[in-house]
């Protein structure tokens, strides 16, 4: 079973720490980890990958470091997407087989695949070959400490997209906060962020897409106002 952390890209610093030749499902990275003094409630700072545009992982940093300062939630999960994703991804469960019967037609019935995006909100289901890193911290006090947790958010096998429709966050954690983010950034010129933020009681939602002219700049929203994640990345400052 494979532990919490997976292909590294965190580091204190921005430094350029390839990705490949290493196992996308690695269970113990190396060195990966460094402590950060007077950081907040930010355990690390990202790492740029080799795809990685570096400043927009210095506002995925920013962003993330917000979420922490704002929610303390129990739990905080950091994931890589191997490229952009757009809005549809958010609360959205899989396919599943609908049933419907022909009108008019008696005991005529059929089945077709259809979307589904469901009030209990469950992971969104990245194929297992998207994901280039799962990385949790548990918070201690007044900061997070990187810990191997039993479970992940997603799986290192693919499953049938019907069985993520009964994988519900609320089932895998009370308080938590899943931060998704896309790679490479450096040669789409866009990058995409979405955020699961959970509660005892709710799952509120909400996805940012940013793109690169001269410089890196919120684009659009979705579930979120643009001022309350403008003031989320300054947040952390």
């Amino acid at each position: 079973m494979p532990t919490s952390r997976q292909q590294s890209g965190w580091s204190s610093h921005l430094s350029n720490m390839p990705l490949s030749g290493q196992s996308p499902w690695l269970s113990r990275p190396t060195g990966a980890f460094a402590k950060v003094e007077d950081n907040g409630f930010m355990p690390t700072e990202i790492s740029v990958g080799e795809t990685d545009d570096p400043y927009f992982i210095a506002m995925l940093n920013a962003m993330v470091k917000g979420l922490a300062r704002r929610n303390r939630s129990d739990e905080l999960w950091v994931i890589k997407i191997d490229n952009w994703f757009d809005h549809k991804w958010l609360r959205f469960s899989g396919k599943g087989i609908v049933d419907f019967n022909w009108g008019g037609v008696t005991n005529r019935f059929d089945a077709a695949l259809d979307e589904f995006y469901q009030d209990k909100v469950t992971f969104p289901p990245f194929n297992p070959n998207r994901i280039e890193g799962q990385w949790s911290f548990l918070r201690a006090g007044d900061h997070y400490v990187e810990s191997p947790l039993p479970e992940m958010p997603h799986r290192s096998e693919k499953q049938p997209s019907e069985s993520n429709l009964l994988r519900r966050i609320q089932d895998f954690s009370r308080s938590a906060c899943f931060v998704w983010y896309s790679g490479n950034t450096v040669a789409n010129g866009r990058g995409s962020v979405m955020v699961y933020e959970l509660s005892t009681d709710r799952v509120d939602c909400w996805y940012a897409s940013f793109s690169r002219r001269q410089e890196w700049k919120l684009q659009a929203t979705k579930g979120a106002r643009r001022e309350d994640v403008e003031r989320l990345l300054h947040l952390s400052k």
